[in-house]
């Protein structure tokens, strides 16, 4: 079973403005009057000097004022926390403890997070295995070889993030040179061979082209090759090229992002203006029972057509937002998308924008578990950018246990006829059929294969319009959506009977119910289908403020009663 599906749909809907609240900093141009507070310079050059890239350090020296630097910090540890959820900021608990433990155990002269072995350890955490050579001596580095060494350490790492997938583990060697106390990062292991400055053969040990001077060789490159391309290691100064380049790393939820042109584009703006995430945007995901044991996810994005730059050509207003999706679990990216949404508005259309909103639907298959989720939108006529990080649950759908899904909120619905769209495939293309040539069975030159066309809020025939913000006026109507899973059925009348309910509660009083209680009888031939349940309720008669839209129903042949809630703003 593939551990993601997904599907995408992009679509424009007029609506009533939205208000919006962000980031709001000022223009982050050099300041000429007013120098960095020292405590600021410090942060940058030695707290986060080998997590901050040199887009950020740019960002950060160009604000202009304390409360900006404020908000840079702050947003700087939040991209990095893997639970922004919670208080507690595992990453940057992790960095200060990296800074303390090298600076008690690597003082050179000079304090260990200046040293070579400080900031490999800050950049990458304790190693997988460390070897020591404190004396030096013979066939550490240098296994079977006879030749004095100088003391050196070995750090293995077997996984790094960012590292190649063909290469299986990583090796740092530090030497301290002629015994000074001064542990130096090498690109050439040889020169931790004591001897090398001596006329003796053995001066040669350690170098990656090295072959004993008695050996036939013909070609003492390509063994040396060989024998690095069988231990599967990186060379030295492939680790150091590796090194140079994670320095610049932001932690793991911002590595890897793109793997297309568009993507390292929009992968650049974010990192250059990340802490000026000027343009809002809202997102939400829902979960609906998949196929198999995996979680449908429908997810709505939107971002208000007053937040977007628009430049006219001809008779028509140019706008172009781009939206991207990553989902990472504790191994790394399982997910990646990303789509553009190009905007050609007509005179009318664009001056009444201030009312107008565009929305991205998307939708991806997960196995059950925890997920963290990176959104961005990139408005590419303006370069703002908007963007956030959080952690997921996605829950697990039994298929014989009775449960509700998670309650959908819609602005508007659509009933919608249901297209098949027929595909002619030449059987050529589908190597599972060869089996049935091996068994001389007649094989058609082509095939057609029906598709079921839809969408990510499509639902037998309905499509839903989310409403990603739960926002509502009195002029509208309350529309949510929902399925219903394994209710039971009675052996004998082959059909099972829901006890449904659906109130409207703030601050622990009821407000209204929404239509009566109702009996509904399922036959038999609709199991093993998730029921599809779609209400309505005006709200003309609400007021400004949050409630709570419960959802109530009771399995009759059980006795199980399941409850489901979700919140609302009414402007």
């Amino acid at each position: 079973m593939n551990r993601v599906k997904k599907t995408f749909f992009l679509v424009f809907i007029g609506f009533l403005a939205l208000s919006f609240t962000g980031f709001a900093f000022g223009n982050p141009q050099k300041a000429k009057d007013e120098k960095m507070p020292e405590k600021y310079k410090k942060w940058m050059d030695e707290e986060v000097l080998y997590i901050m890239s040199d887009n950020e350090k740019a960002v950060f020296k160009s604000l202009t004022s304390d409360e900006q630097r404020e908000n840079f910090i702050r947003t700087f540890w939040r991209r990095r926390d893997p639970t922004p959820e919670t208080p507690f900021n595992e990453f940057r608990e992790e960095h200060y403890r990296r800074i303390e433990f090298a600076n008690k155990n690597f003082f050179e002269g000079r304090i260990g997070w200046r040293t070579d072995r400080g900031r490999v350890y800050i950049m990458f955490g304790p190693p997988d295995f460390r070897e020591t050579n404190p004396g030096g001596s013979k066939g550490f580095l240098f296994e079977g070889a006879d030749t004095a060494e100088f003391s050196s350490e070995r750090w293995t790492y077997r996984q790094i993030p960012g590292l190649k997938a063909r290469i299986s583990r990583i090796e740092f060697i530090f030497v301290n040179y002629y015994e000074t106390g001064v542990y130096q990062l090498t690109d050439n292991p040889a020169l931790a061979n004591a001897l090398r400055n001596i006329s003796i053969p053995e001066r040669y040990v350690g170098y990656s082209d090295y072959i004993p001077m008695d050996s036939d060789a013909p070609d003492r490159e390509a063994v040396a090759q060989q024998a690095r391309d069988e231990k599967m290691l990186m060379s030295p100064m492939e680790s150091l090229s590796l090194m140079a380049q994670l320095t610049k790393s932001r932690g793991e939820v911002l590595e890897e992002l793109e793997r297309t042109t568009r993507l390292r584009k929009l992968k650049g703006f974010v990192e250059s203006r990340e802490s000026l995430a000027a343009l809002t945007f809202f997102a939400k995901e829902n979960y609906i029972k998949g196929e198999g044991n995996l979680t449908y996810i429908p997810i709505s994005m939107e971002v208000a057509a007053k937040d977007l730059s628009f430049k006219k050509k001809d008779d028509r207003y140019l706008g172009m937002v781009n939206f991207y999706i990553e989902v990472k679990d504790e191994k790394g990216t399982v997910y990646q998308a990303s789509d553009r949404l190009e905007m050609k508005l007509r005179e009318e259309t664009y001056q009444r924008r201030l009312s107008d909103f565009y929305q991205y639907k998307h939708s991806l298959s997960l196995a059950p578990g925890e997920y963290f989720v990176h959104l961005v939108v990139w408005d590419e006529f303006n370069n703002n950018v908007g963007y956030f990080d959080r952690k997921i649950i996605v829950p697990q759908f039994s298929d014989d246990e009775f449960n509700i899904s998670e309650v959908i909120l819609a602005r508007n619905l659509r009933i919608i006829e249901q297209k098949n769209e027929d595909v002619v495939m030449d059987t050529k293309d589908i190597p599972e059929l060869d089996v049935l040539k091996g068994k001389e069975l007649k094989v058609p030159d082509k095939i057609k294969i029906t598709q079921e066309r839809g969408g990510p809020f499509v639902f037998g025939n309905v499509e839903l319009n989310p409403n990603t913000t739960r926002e509502y006026t009195r002029d509208d109507e309350l529309i949510f959506f929902y399925q219903v899973y394994n209710p039971t059925f009675d052996s004998a009348s082959q059909v099972a009977k829901l006890y449904i309910e659906h109130q409207v509660w703030r601050a622990g009083n009821l407000i209204t119910a929404i239509g009566n209680p109702r009996e509904v009888h399922i036959p038999i031939e609709q199991k093993g289908s998730g029921l599809n349940s779609i209400d309505r309720y005006p709200l003309t008669n609400f007021y400004a403020g949050t409630f709570t839209l419960l959802i109530r129903i009771k399995d009759i042949h059980s006795g199980k009663t399941i409850e489901k809630k979700v919140d609302f703003r009414m402007k």
